[in-house]
């Protein structure tokens, strides 16, 4: 077990150290009550506080001689026992018998009477001054001086006090190291105390006692009222020095209870002081603690209820409330403004608080909408801080943080899901494309195979037709997956858009004159030099120009048309639908949409999609319009800022 976690240890330790505190005060005072004869010494033992202490007793024993003197000198009968003690008196400071000497002088310092006929400079003598009517001095002042003749030539009490005073002078630094011992031992113990305490054996952690737990600020002033109570009677008696007659034990026994009282009050307040720090309750206990805590639990309720029924109220009604009260408070300035200029200070002051608040609302609004234009901007994760913000203010700027989390959620969700798609439509098509080579590979031996029966060749037909179809199905999703992944790798050059309109038109011809189309195009003599990648804006155009040959009205025509102007190269193609096209124009973009909804034809529903998606590849914009049945795409590309010398191969 650890010391410090031993009660009995720590016990021991608190009684050792306020025992050596008051044994360390007991020497500190006799060591400054003789002060005068250790440090500065000069041959008069009268420094000596025991020699002090025996003549204020012996002051009155000759008060009461010179008394009674006085008496029978003015013609007073005595009585027995008066003329008894007047001998006795007389015998005892005989200078044949005491080694104390005394002398009476007047105003004038004039001898009236002396102990002896010697007359040795009184500097070191103690005088007392009294009044006595009964003396010869016509009732003045007189006063008495006593000293002690250094030759001793008496042994009575002077003689011993004498000598101890010199066994004292000879051994006054062992008092004062004894002192100092004992101080420090007195604090080391305090340390021990300090660092034990909160410690119990088999308890981890810092354990508190019951004394430990009571009101911190309670217990300190107890402490601190006894401390008072014993350390102003020990103030007192040092700048007092007790009394002139006490005597020399009983005083240090004073002492030594005082500074005990003192030294268990402190070092109780020292330890409990420590163990509440451990503990971190130093404050947390306190009475004065628990009443603010529950002060400000009290303002924090009011303040949630002031602002629950403020923010009950519309704002512009705020406004207006606020305008009407500072108002009706200048109205009434007017009226008193004269009586005193502590009225204008106050209007004043009012009007300072309104324009600092208006100040503070506007940089906060700022902030606020600085947040807005952030968030809409296309930054969803900006926070706009609402520390010391005002209470209307901080809400609508909270509604603007959630709003930021939800759009940026919603946008983590839609690129999860745009993702998912993607690497579905990738994944099923590779796992499409194995058996459907077989398939397709065994359609073109069936083909090849000599078979008489015209219903097995038109079935093999069949199969040889949706099989391609399905090829071809596969192959656009796994481009439209990429396209709209970004997954496609863009080489934009400069290339001539018309030329590449020319050789498209050439590659669709066929197509489209078999669907009884006619086509119509208007294209500028001179090229039109646009940045693209020759491989994309290819597929591009075979998209638009196949869905002319799927869906346009047979017999009818499509319009190419090709414009430059403002940094940009559009072209438009337009053309009349077959069916019916009650589809709104964007979700004919989406994939798998197709303009009739009967699905009949051999329509995907992902040439537009693949068409906008490679067009936003190269930095242009695709869009289409629906005017009844007129149908009109538009592919706008930036023009090139530099044409090349030679138009490259496409």
């Amino acid at each position: 077990m650890k010391l410090r976690e031993n009660f009995a240890v720590k016990a021991a330790a608190f009684l050792l150290a306020v025992a050596a505190f008051a044994g360390a005060a007991v020497l500190g005072w006799l060591l400054f009550l003789n002060g005068g004869l250790l440090w500065r010494y000069d041959g008069d033992v009268s420094d000596y506080y025991g020699i002090q202490e025996q003549m204020c007793r012996d002051e009155s024993s000759v008060a009461a001689m010179l008394y009674l003197l006085g008496a029978r000198q003015s013609g007073e009968t005595l009585s027995a026992a008066d003329a008894a003690q007047l001998e006795t008196l007389q015998e005892r400071f005989d200078p044949a018998n005491s080694n104390l000497r005394w002398r009476l002088v007047d105003q004038d310092r004039a001898v009236l009477a002396q102990g002896t006929w010697d007359n040795p400079a009184l500097t070191g003598a103690l005088r007392f001054d009294f009044y006595d009517t009964h003396w010869l001095n016509n009732g003045h002042y007189c006063g008495l001086y006593l000293w002690v003749d250094e030759d001793l030539p008496a042994a009575d009490a002077y003689f011993s006090l004498t000598h101890e005073a010199i066994r004292l002078q000879s051994t006054w630094e062992a008092a004062a190291a004894s002192a100092a011992v004992l101080l420090v031992g007195s604090l080391l113990l305090a340390v021990f105390l300090c660092a034990g305490m909160g410690h119990k054996a088999g308890v981890e952690g810092i354990h508190l006692h019951g004394f430990h737990r009571l009101p911190g600020d309670v217990v300190f002033l107890l402490l601190g009222l006894g401390l008072l109570l014993c350390g102003a009677p020990g103030v007192s008696s040092l700048f007092g020095l007790w009394t002139a007659s006490a005597p020399m034990g009983l005083m240090l026994l004073y002492v030594g209870a005082l500074a005990a009282a003192a030294g268990a009050l402190a070092l109780t307040a020292l330890t409990t002081f420590a163990a509440r720090c451990k503990a971190r309750a130093l404050f947390k206990d306190t009475l004065i603690w628990k009443g603010c805590g529950l002060l400000w639990r009290g303002l924090k309720a009011l303040g949630r209820a002031v602002r629950a029924a403020l923010s009950a109220v519309p704002l512009a009604w705020k406004a207006v409330l606020a305008c009407g009260l500072y108002g009706l408070f200048t109205l009434w300035l007017l009226f008193h403004w004269y009586y005193s200029a502590g009225y204008i200070f106050l209007w004043m002051a009012a009007t300072a608080a309104g324009a600092l608040y208006l100040i503070i609302w506007a940089a906060q609004w700022k902030r606020v909408r600085r947040g807005a234009h952030e968030i809409i901007g296309g930054n969803p994760y900006y926070q706009i801080d609402t520390r010391w913000m005002l209470p209307d203010l901080r809400e609508h700027a909270g509604e603007l943080n959630n709003l930021g989390h939800a759009i940026s959620a919603a946008a983590e969700r839609q690129v999860n899901s745009e993702r998912f798609k993607a690497e579905l439509i990738t994944n099923v098509s590779h796992d499409l494309k194995t058996p459907l080579t077989s398939i397709i590979n065994y359609v073109d031996l069936l083909k090849k195979r000599p078979i008489d029966d015209p219903e097995a060749r038109e079935y093999i037909e069949v199969l040889d037709r949706k099989s391609q179809r399905l090829k071809k199905l596969t192959e656009d999703l796994v481009e439209a997956s990429k396209a709209s992944t970004g997954n496609l790798a863009v080489t934009l050059a400069p290339l001539d858009f018309g030329q590449l309109i020319d050789q498209a038109l050439a590659e669709c011809g066929e197509r489209l004159e078999g669907a009884g189309l006619t086509v119509v195009r208007s294209l500028p003599e001179a090229p039109v030099w646009v940045m693209a990648d020759g491989r994309h804006l290819w597929r591009v155009l075979d998209n638009l120009l196949t869905n002319c040959a799927k869906y346009a009205l047979e017999g009818t025509r499509v319009y190419l048309d090709l414009r430059a102007g403002n940094g940009w190269a559009e072209l438009w193609v337009k053309n009349i639908s077959r069916d019916a096209l009650d589809v709104p124009p964007e979700r004919l973009m989406e994939r798998f949409v197709r303009g009739d909804e009967s699905r009949t034809n051999q329509g995907s529903g992902l040439g537009l999609s693949i068409a906008q998606s490679l067009t936003e590849l190269q930095k242009g914009h695709f869009s289409i319009d629906i005017d009844g049945d007129l149908f009109k795409a538009v592919v706008a590309l930036p023009l090139a800022e530099r044409p090349p010398a030679a138009f490259p191969a496409v």
